[in-house]
């Protein structure tokens, strides 16, 4: 979907530089203004996050031809057009990135595009690429469809669960408080007893860092597999559906990561949150 951005700011700063002038007589310094300024994004054409399922797609060919379009009306861009200096704007393309994440493996991953003005400051424009898969055998999808609105039972924050496919979801504020989204695979399956149970592996956050959603009696100090194999996130009931878990923070999402016993990235790590499907 694509997403207008309207022009977050114009900032001009001027730069002066100095030149030495005389040979054998007293130094003097002349000097010269030269303008420089910071580019911004006056329209985005890309949107903040793509979800795709392994072996359905690309990130290459989900992502539009024409990025973004960038301006600066003091210095311009090297081949930009129109506007003041005849070339404040340019078209940032999708054929000017030069490399691509590897995608291979489920999880999220983060794309940025940028471009430089002819004063050399850049402006970045980044898109949340995720990848789903089912989960690993023998699972299956569970019973129950969890895709829908929740509200945080402690402050009535809503956030979405979106479905990809069957025991496949996307969770893109799983704190239930006001930051920036970042979206999560979270799976569904039916456990040997044919009950829902949920699964959310160790994902990459904004930090750089891991994310990952524990049960509410997982203590801090465990490997990620551990968590996984013994504390995964919890469906508390059925009847209205509620979802429960901690938030933990890893240095990494490898699955030897130890949690720190500390808040790392976006969240705390003691607090219980409760969701209840609306």
């Amino acid at each position: 979907m694509n997403k207008r951005i309207s022009l977050f700011y114009s900032l001009a700063a001027t730069v002066i530089i100095f030149g030495l002038a005389g040979c054998k007589r007293d130094l003097a310094f002349d000097s010269v203004a030269k303008g420089t300024s910071l580019p911004y994004v006056a329209e985005s054409y890309t949107a903040e996050s793509y979800v795709l399922g392994v072996g359905a797609g690309t990130v290459y060919t989900s992502i539009p031809d024409t990025i973004a379009l960038l301006g600066d009306s003091v210095v311009g861009f090297e081949g930009g057009f129109g506007g003041v200096t005849g070339r404040d704007f340019i078209y940032l393309l999708k054929s000017d990135i030069k490399g691509w994440p590897d995608t291979v493996a489920a999880g999220g991953y983060s794309v940025s595009f940028e471009k430089f003005n002819t004063s050399n400051f850049k402006v970045v424009v980044s898109s949340n690429i995720v990848l789903a898969a089912p989960i690993a055998p023998p699972a299956m999808a569970g019973p129950t469809a969890i895709e829908g609105t929740y509200a945080r039972t402690s402050n009535g924050f809503l956030i979405d669960i979106v479905k990809v496919f069957d025991g496949v979801y996307v969770i893109d504020n799983p704190g239930g408080a006001g930051v920036t989204p970042q979206p999560y695979l979270l799976y569904n399956y039916r456990d040997v007893n044919g009950a829902d149970s949920l699964a959310f592996s160790c994902q990459a956050n904004p930090c750089g860092g891991g994310t990952k959603l524990v049960s509410p009696t997982a203590p801090p100090g465990l490997s990620n597999a551990e968590y996984d194999a013994s504390y995964p996130p919890s469906i508390s009931s059925l009847s209205p559906l509620t979802l429960k878990w901690k938030i933990f923070e890893f240095g990494d999402t490898s699955p030897g990561t130890v949690h720190p016993g500390a808040a790392l990235c976006q969240w705390g790590f003691t607090a219980t949150r409760t969701f209840i499907k609306q």
